[in-house]
């Protein structure tokens, strides 16, 4: 039987509610970062923060909203002021980082890090002005990083992205590269992380320098001092080599010019808040409409690139994506990473998930696989460490739909093995995979088709890309939520804007359902499953995928998932001479969008069968995703059966309703001698909804101390107290962020002798 508060239990609440505000602020001394959605004029707001002991820490002008630290005791106030479902949390966004070449593979007992280093003997420049006759003579160097974008037949024409600015948001540049200093190709830019070290400096963290350099870098590398990568090279791309040791670094736009906007700090662990991007994408709009105005300190930034992403309980709707529509608005083309959370669907990044941004997801091409595994594990062995010469989807790349339904991401490009400028120091190669270097190449085409069709829109620019895409290229049985339309065409998308024929319009979309489950089932060939489920998987060509949207419904106990039967189509003596063929096997939960940097798995890695144990797993769509090693050589089939059970008690200690802004507080008794105390708290809007409610248990000792331990995104939330001081506690239930108005809450109390 459930156990609901009592009379006196409600009166003891209403009495409490005030108290614990200002305890929990006395206590923590803690104010909350939050984003407010409201209107403008913001004076009103402003003042009413300000006399409630807040700060308002930003003013946006191309969206309806505000940045700021509001006193826990003040924010039922602050909430009530702005009227309901207008505050969120000023989310982290962690900061962008290379994913992982080889998901922690040993080969011959090396296992190495993300970014691989090779040494360059000399550099020299390659002038800009000298750009189209350069590609006209070297073919070979569009074939390392933008094999089948068709870049030089339009580089060869002049187009190569000259007059153009891209802005970049990332974590500043490093300055000494020659691929981008070679011609000056950064003309400036702003910080804002405000640690001094300014948005150009050699300690900046080197992933925006990589970025930039996949744009606008351009400078020949004498790799004799340095055989490894000179002989890799060699081996899987010798037409790339001229003047027997030399290579090119061809950026997509190598002409373009590069407005750098740093916004993440010097350590790659520590990522920034949403109200910060939001600032920095505010100001690059400034730019813009202060070049439209003719006014002083203006610049035509035509295109920016967000190689970075987060969280988003709400696709499309959050101010980070209407931010990106803003960006689209004035004239710029947004170019969004779609994040490394892949494999399995519904991990799309914020803002990647806007409406208008142009999101890139990342191919793995074999030549570039190769040349990277002979210099991490030695020459000649990069064709046995990945046999099949087909061009797949990185495993890491996001995968679509977002909750909403809409399918992502709308084109690939190369993101694995990259090469070029940015790391280690400024006379190294570096290679480097992730979404964040697939974007750049596209922030680079469509810098040379505005370059191109100056009087086309920017609207028109993201859909000729988009349309224009090679939907044959990726040879792994991709779908269009691993590839959205395929590799990224320059050429053809220049076509299709000298035909006239691109539409000035954002594709339109059906307002989506409340239920995930009916988005993704209208809006993609998607099922959900839920119960005992079978499928075979046959002959699943390396690095293709294949998911089970498997719905975990409330009180759900556990679920097992056994992968058996795993055969792989050749015999052992053909398969991969290092690992055989094989599988990777990823859970993921019940959240949507992108989670931290690398997704919100249960559990994951290669495999060749086994049964695997979920316990408690959130409520909603929890995605079962099984694809072919990259690294097979030959097909691979295998059975997978999923079944669930239920909580056989099911109880909760205490339920009720929740408002938007509602602060809920329930005292319970702990007696002594209690080893562990476990406060579960749970709620109806979770993960299977769109948008998804965000309850937060609060939990305060009986000395006052408050415990935070309960709010994060999970649901439920949990909180588990080792030897639990006596007496009573106060449970407090926080409807943070409830898009919905309300929400039906239920808390279980678990005490372990």
């Amino acid at each position: 039987m459930v156990k609901k508060p009592t009379a006196w239990i409600a009166v003891c609440i209403l009495c409490l509610q005030f108290s614990v505000s200002v305890g929990l602020a006395q206590k923590s001394n803690r104010t909350e970062k939050v984003l407010i959605s409201t209107p403008q004029p913001y004076d009103r707001v402003i003042a009413g923060i300000k006399s409630l002991g807040g700060k308002v820490t930003q003013q946006y002008t191309y969206v309806d909203g505000l940045a700021a630290e509001i006193p826990l005791e003040s924010m039922a106030a602050v909430r009530s002021l702005v009227g309901p479902n207008s505050i969120t949390k000023d989310k982290d966004v962690p900061h962008p980082i290379a994913a992982s070449m080889t998901l922690g593979r040993k080969v011959h007992g090396q296992q190495v890090g993300p970014v691989q280093r090779a040494k360059a003997k000399g550099l020299k420049p390659i002038p800009a002005d000298t750009m189209p006759s350069f590609s006209s003579s070297h073919s070979g160097a569009y074939i390392l990083n933008t094999d089948g974008v068709d870049l030089q037949r339009l580089h060869s024409q002049g187009y190569t992205g000259k007059g153009i600015i891209v802005a970049v948001l990332d974590s500043g540049v490093r300055p000494g590269f020659l691929s981008l200093e070679s011609d000056k190709s950064v003309i400036g830019g702003i910080d804002f992380v405000g640690d001094g070290q300014g948005f150009s400096n050699i300690d900046n963290e080197p992933h925006g320098t990589f970025v930039a350099s996949m744009i606008s870098g351009k400078a020949e590398l004498d790799l004799s001092g340095d055989p490894t990568l000179l002989n890799a090279i060699s081996n899987y791309a010798p037409s790339a080599i001229y003047n027997g040791s030399s290579v090119a670094l061809i950026g997509s736009a190598p002409a373009a010019k590069i407005y750098v906007v740093r916004v993440f700090g010097t350590v790659s662990e520590v990522g920034t808040n949403e109200s910060t991007i939001l600032a920095a994408i505010q100001h690059v709009i400034d730019k813009r409409k202060l070049y439209d105005q003719g006014r002083p300190g203006g610049l035509k930034i035509d295109v920016c690139n967000l190689s970075l992403g987060n969280t988003t309980l709400e696709a499309g709707r959050d101010l980070l994506d209407k931010s990106v529509d803003a960006l689209l608005a004035a004239g710029i083309i947004p170019v969004v990473s779609a994040g490394n959370s892949g494999p399995a669907t519904l991990t799309t990044s914020s803002p990647a998930s806007s409406f208008s941004s142009l999101t890139v997801g990342a191919a793995n091409f074999a030549r570039n696989d190769r040349i990277a595994n002979d210099v991490m594990f030695g020459e000649g062995l990069g064709a046995f460490v990945r046999p099949t010469r087909d061009t797949q989807i990185a495993y890491f790349s996001s995968r679509g739909p977002n909750a909403d339904g809409r399918p992502e991401p709308h084109v690939v490009a190369s993101g694995f093995s990259n090469i070029g400028q940015g790391y280690f120091t400024t006379s190294d190669v570096s290679m480097a995979s992730g979404t964040s270097f697939a974007a750049p190449i596209v922030s680079g085409v469509a810098a040379i088709l505005r370059q191109a069709f100056p009087r086309a829109s920017a609207t028109e620019i993201r859909n000729a890309i988009i349309d224009s895409a090679d939907g044959k290229a990726i040879g792994n049985g991709a779908t269009v939520l691993d590839e959205g339309n395929g590799l990224v065409n320059a050429k053809d998308a220049f076509d299709l804007l000298e035909s006239g024929h691109v539409s000035d319009k954002l594709p339109r979309f059906d307002n989506p359902t409340h239920d995930v489950q009916k988005n993704v089932e209208k809006g993609t060939d998607l099922k959900v499953v839920t119960g005992t489920v079978k499928q075979s998987l046959d002959k699943l060509k390396p690095g293709q995928r294949k998911d089970i949207l498997y719905l975990v419904k409330d009180k759900t106990d556990q679920i097992t998932i056994t992968l058996d039967n795993v055969k792989p189509a050749l015999p052992p003596d053909q398969q991969n001479a290092f690992f055989g063929d094989d599988l990777l096997f990823f859970v993921h939960s019940a959240k949507t969008s992108a989670i931290h940097e690398v997704g919100d798995y249960l559990t994951g890695g290669f495999s060749t069968g086994g049964t695997f144990i979920i316990k408690d797993p959130e409520p909603g769509i929890l995605r079962i995703s099984v694809s072919a090693d990259w690294t097979n050589a030959g097909t691979i089939s295998a059975d997978l059966k999923a079944t669930s059970s239920q909580d056989p008690l099911g109880k909760s200690t205490f339920d009720g309703a929740v408002a938007d802004s509602q602060l809920i507080v329930i005292p319970f008794t702990v007696p002594s001698k209690v080893g562990v105390a476990e406060f579960r708290l749970s709620w109806d809007e979770d993960w299977s909804r769109y948008p998804t409610n965000d309850v937060d248990l609060i939990l305060i000792d009986p000395l006052g101390n408050p415990i935070f331990d309960a709010q994060t995104l999970n649901d439920p939330e949990r909180a588990t107290i080792k030897n639990p001081t006596p007496g009573t506690w106060l449970l407090v239930i926080d409807g943070f962020d409830l898009p919905a108005g309300t929400d039906h809450y239920k808390v279980t109390v678990t005490l372990d002798n």
